[in-house]
This record gives structure tokens, C-alpha cells and sequence, in this order.
């Protein structure tokens, strides 16, 4: 409980005169008269009275004398923490305000303006989704408490929050109660359901979600974000075909015409072009596998992380004899990747700290530092794939913003006193979401690390088996593996080319209009075929 500074109703009534006239702009210490919980009461209706007339700066000085001389147990403390909140909304401190509102939402049912507070979470996280406090404190309260206009875009909030702590079930409850009033919520509602489905092995399920995506664009106006929603929608379609594939050979086919779809413009493409390599790989078509991989791995995309491409590669032209294709690829790929895997162990072995480690990423990100190289690019690309870390950096980003919007106050005679008031919760702030960041991409970067190792292994193992083969010395159940007989280039369409793309046969030069649509000359040489 905070100590109660006596005030006399008379001196309180100074103060409210003195912050009211632009005389006097920052309110004066209170005075040690005899005091009542009526003065705290008289300087809250003062600072409500200037926030109804836009004098924010001025209201929020008075809101911040109640809660920092006031009592907690007092209503009038509940009070002007939450109109000290709705204040710096309306200033757009987004963040300072979340704070607030955060305190009202902890203390539960109990506080007078819990309810009122929970449209101000919702909108703070619209306008910085990369935040997850508000979306914690969102969580607690009851779906009947969410206001009409807001409660679809409440669910699809404490949804997120169900699914990023891995509570599979609430999520999809959550989820569930989003309507289609707007669009964008609702495709991506119903797409994020589609994906706790692929998370829970439900494959049917997960399907329907997003072919529920794709049908309800067909029929939807325009709105931002469309295209993309109907990519994302199309991509997972295309891996719950490719996971099923494994069940149903078929099913690849079915994948590869969902990749297909895929518009080069899109952010999806390259992933589309990768993950397609692999589903032809998987119905033999090795020369389009390895077209869609030459891209892939293209001087265009060289910052791009896709080590599992060079590996793939290798093993085609190892399934297909082609011993020195192997080797040559094989080699270079674990020349890189294994100064980047001992680049991983050293930076995670010195970076300890995940604030330390955050402010290694963030020079990354921008290229500063000694250390900074092409692989080390390569690095942040990867931890950044994780779309939580993303929204995370960006928030770390966002009250870096206000920050500076704050200590821009001090040249402001009205607001200069804010300064000190918000600067340290900022301050705070940012360390705790800099810390959660560097854990997150902590956590990111080791799996990194653990699949690169696995597929520098594989990639061994191929090197290993290539040599031996040159060898002759290659064992009978990895023979029996590979292709013979004809071309393996137009083996899974029946010697037919497909007549819906024009595809490039590849002579070894990169052009930028031809990228996704290589196709790379291969003959099987088992066999004894050329």
C-alpha cells in the first residue's frame, strides 16, 4: 500500500487551479495539510475534465500525482490507472498505455474498470501485434465480457496467444468464434485453425481450413492482404498433399499442382519452389526437381538459407550415378555449411545472455560489426523464418519508436515532466521484449544448428557412398535404390513434357526471367547408359 499524503481540500483546489492555467504547466508538489481520500478524488475529476477537453499532456501529470501519492485499495487509484492508460492512447504511447491497462487487467474482476479496459488491449494490439503481454492479460478475461464490435477480433487475438503457448484445444475454441463481419480476420482465423490442425496431425481437418480459405476469397471483395492469405492457404494445402504423399503417392501430384499455383511475385515462391523439388523428387522427376533447385541455390537468392537444396541435389545425382555431379556438389556445400555450423556454435557459446544475443542479431540486421559476412546473413535469415521471432524484433523496433517520441517531450514545456514519468517503464519495457527476443532466437538457432548438423551428416553419408561407388564398391540395397534405364527427365509424365510451362533446359547461366522454370538435362548413367 503507497503512504497517503495528507492534502486539505482548499490547498487541492490551489493545485487543480494552478494545472489548469497554462501558467503553470507542471503541477506542484502537494502540500502536507490535513488530507482526505476527497483531495486524490478532486485531482482525478480535474485531470478527467482536461482529458475530455484534449489536454492529455496536462491530465496525465495529474492521473500520475493519484497513483504515485494515492492509495492502491482506493477506488480513485482504480480509477486514474485506468484513465492514465486511456490518456496515453489517445497520445498514440501505445506501449506506455498497455502498461496501464495491463495493471487494471492483472487485478482482476475486482478492479472497477476491468471491463472497460479490455477494448483498449484489443486495440493496442492492432496497432503493435508483435506484443504478447496485452495478449496474456487478453486471455484472462471471459469471451461474454468482449464488447460486440470488438469480440471477433478478441478471439482471433487470445487464439494467437493459445496457440504460441501450444494450447492446442483453447486455441481452436478461441478460433472457432470468429465470424466473417471482416474478411481479413476471418481468412486468417480460419488459416491459423488449418495450421493447430497440421500441429495436432489432422490432416483432413487441417485441409478443410484452408480450402475453406480459398473458397471464401473466391466470393470475398477486395481487401488488404487478400493475395496473400490465398497464398499462404495454397501453401498449406500443397504440405498437408505432400505429408499425405507418404500414405498415397498420389497425393504428390496433388501437392505439386497446389505449389504450381504459387505466383512468382509472391514471398511464398522460393519455399513453393524448394518444397515442389522435393515432390517431384518424390515421383522421380529428378529434372525437374533439379531445375526448381537451381533456382533455389541461384546467385539471386544467395542470402537466402536453404542448405537442405544442396543436399537434395546431391542425392539426385547420386540416385542417378552421376558421381562427379555428386561430389562437385557435395564438397562446396560442406565447405560452407560447416564453417556456418562452427559460426552457429561459437556465437551461441559466447552470446549467453538473450539480451546480449538480441543485440548481436540486430547488428546483424544491418550489417554492422567485423563479423558481419554473406553466411553470417544467412544466420539471421534463418532465426528470422520463425514468424513469432519476427513480430517480436518488430516489437522490440516499435517502442524503440517511443522512446524516442518521448525524450523528443523535453523540449515540450507542457509535457517535459512525461519524460521522467514514462521513460522508465519504456526503458524496462524494451529490456524485457529484448531478453524474450534473444531467448526466442536462442531457442530458433539451436534447432538450426542441430538440423544443419544432421544434414552436414547426410551430406557425408553421400560423399561417402559416391566414393565408394567410384569404387566399386557400392552395397547392393543402396544399388537397388537408384535409377536405370531411360532418362529419369521425363520419366514421371510418360516421355511428355507438360504443355502448361515453357521450361528452360539449363546451360549453366543464370537468367533472371527463366528463374522456376529450369529444367536440368539428366540421363541416368546406371545401368550402363551413358
Amino acid at each position: 500500500m503507497r503512504r497517503i499524503v495528507p492534502v486539505g481540500s482548499l490547498v487541492a483546489l490551489g493545485v487543480l487551479l494552478a494545472v489548469s492555467s497554462h501558467a503553470q504547466t507542471v503541477p506542484p508538489e502537494p502540500a502536507a495539510a490535513s488530507g482526505s481520500q476527497g483531495a486524490f478524488s478532486l485531482v482525478l475529476t480535474e485531470g478527467k475534465r482536461l482529458a475530455a477537453m484534449g489536454r492529455h499532456y496536462d491530465a496525465v501529470l495529474l492521473f500520475n500525482r493519484v497513483l504515485s501519492e494515492g492509495d492502491e485499495s482506493a477506488p480513485y487509484f482504480q480509477e486514474a490507472q485506468y484513465e492514465m492508460g486511456a490518456s496515453l492512447f489517445a497520445l498514440r504511447f501505445f506501449v506506455s498505455a498497455r502498461i496501464y491497462f495491463e495493471r487494471v487487467a492483472e487485478a482482476g474482476p475486482q478492479h472497477i474498470r476491468y471491463k472497460e479496459a479490455l477494448p483498449y488491449l484489443v486495440r493496442i494490439h492492432r496497432e503493435i501485434p508483435g506484443e504478447t503481454d496485452g495478449l496474456f492479460r487478453l486471455s484472462s478475461y471471459s469471451p461474454d465480457l468482449y464488447p460486440l464490435d470488438l469480440a471477433e477480433e478478441a478471439s482471433f487475438y487470445v487464439g494467437q496467444w493459445h496457440y504460441y503457448e501450444g494450447n492446442l484445444d483453447a486455441a481452436l475454441e478461441s478460433l472457432s468464434r470468429v465470424g466473417a463481419s471482416r474478411p481479413d480476420l476471418f481468412v486468417r482465423a480460419t488459416y491459423l485453425r488449418g495450421v493447430v490442425h497440421v500441429r495436432r496431425n489432422e490432416a483432413r481437418q487441417a485441409a478443410e481450413a484452408f480450402q475453406e480459405v480459398l473458397r471464401f476469397l473466391d466470393g470475398a471483395g477486395t481487401f488488404e492482404g487478400k493475395n496473400r492469405y490465398r497464398e499462404m492457404a495454397l501453401i498449406g494445402m500443397a504440405r498437408v498433399f505432400y505429408s499425405d504423399g507418404q500414405n498415397n503417392p498420389k497425393q504428390f501430384q496433388t501437392a505439386i499442382r497446389y505449389y504450381e499455383q504459387i505466383p512468382e511475385d509472391s514471398e511464398q515462391w522460393l519455399d513453393s519452389l524448394f518444397e515442389r523439388s522435393w515432390a517431384y523428387y518424390m515421383i522421380g522427376d529428378h529434372a525437374r526437381a533439379l531445375g526448381n533447385l537451381l533456382t533455389v541455390s541461384s546467385p539471386y537468392f544467395e542470402e537466402e538459407y536453404y542448405p537442405e537444396a544442396l543436399v537434395l541435389r546431391a542425392m539426385i545425382f547420386f540416385k542417378n550415378c552421376r558421381y562427379e555431379e555428386a561430389l562437385a556438389t557435395i564438397d562446396p556445400f560442406y565447405k560452407e555449411y560447416f564453417e556456418i555450423h562452427k559460426e552457429l556454435e561459437q556465437v551461441l557459446a559466447r552470446y549467453t545472455v538473450p539480451v546480449d544475443f538480441y543485440q548481436y542479431l540486430a547488428s546483424l540486421s544491418v550489417g554492422r560489426g567485423p563479423s558481419f559476412s554473406l553466411k553470417m546473413k544467412k544466420i539471421f535469415n534463418a532465426a528470422l523464418a520463425d514468424a513469432k521471432l519476427r513480430r517480436l524484433f518488430g516489437y522490440v523496433v516499435t517502442i524503440g519508436r517511443e522512446i524516442s517520441q518521448v525524450e523528443a517531450l523535453r523540449s515540450n514545456p507542457i509535457a517535459k515532466p512525461l519524460v521522467q514519468i514514462l521513460l522508465p517503464e519504456l526503458l524496462n519495457a524494451r529490456s524485457l521484449a529484448m531478453s524474450e527476443s534473444g531467448q526466442l532466437a536462442q531457442e530458433r538457432l539451436g534447432r538450426v544448428r542441430k538440423e544443419l548438423k544432421s544434414l552436414l551428416s547426410q551430406g557425408l553419408k553421400v560423399r561417402f557412398e559416391s566414393l565408394n561407388a567410384q569404387k566399386g564398391l557400392l552395397r547392393e540395397s543402396v544399388r537397388r535404390q537408384q535409377v536405370t534405364g531411360s532418362s529419369s527427365a521425363t520419366a514421371s509424365s510418360g516421355g511428355k513434357r507438360d504443355p502448361r510451362f515453357l521450361q528452360w533446359p539449363w546451360d549453366g547461366e543464370y537468367w533472371k526471367d527463366e528463374l522456376g522454370s529450369y529444367r536440368y538435362p539428366l540421363q541416368s548413367s546406371c545401368g550402363g547408359n551413358p
